[in-house]
């Protein structure tokens, strides 16, 4: 998910508002990570700074791919400290929306904000994901359609077990 327009850094300093109605993300915040999306369970919009020593390795390789470096699995459910709120892109392809954050190592990471959020690796605070629950739950299907969203919800750590379970049993009734 790109952005058209660049945002000045004095719009940055206010934080920059997410897909999530209301969430916004300031430098200094510390954000909660869900689960990788990738099949191996690695973080996909998140891996190591482009400007990292280690990254500029990387690309040196003959045999690099991918050269990003993506977070591991073992991050899941911690928590990570934004350093910085930054853009990548170019006006023709559209920018990204970045946290810098720390994870505990000498490098830092990079994390698209917005593709993130989407893809189940960070996770709102707890106050706005109710807002996310009630529009998955909305949303029109069969009786097997909704139970199959509901416990993508749980598996990705939205809602809880038993919050799973009170919806099914409304589903069910």
């Amino acid at each position: 998910m790109s952005q058209t327009n660049r945002v000045s850094k004095e719009q940055l300093s206010a934080g920059y508002q997410t897909a999530v109605t209301g969430w916004v993300v300031h430098t200094d915040d510390t954000l909660q990570l869900g689960k990788g999306s990738m099949p191996d369970k690695r973080f996909a919009f998140i891996y190591e700074s482009l400007t990292s020593f280690n990254y500029a390795n990387s690309a040196n390789s003959p045999n690099a791919y991918d050269r990003r470096n993506y977070l591991n699995s073992n991050m899941s459910g911690q928590r990570v400290r934004v350093k910085e709120l930054l853009q990548y892109g170019t006006k023709r392809t559209g920018y990204t929306m970045i946290a810098k954050v720390g994870v505990g190592n000498i490098v830092n990471y990079w994390i698209e904000i917005d593709n993130a959020v989407e893809a189940g690796e960070i996770l709102p605070p707890e106050r706005y994901r109710t807002a996310k629950k009630s529009e998955a739950i909305s949303t029109s299907g069969s009786v097997a359609d909704e139970l199959k969203k509901l416990k993508e919800l749980m598996d990705a750590g939205v809602i809880t077990k038993e919050e799973f379970e009170a919806q099914k049993k409304k589903l069910l009734n």
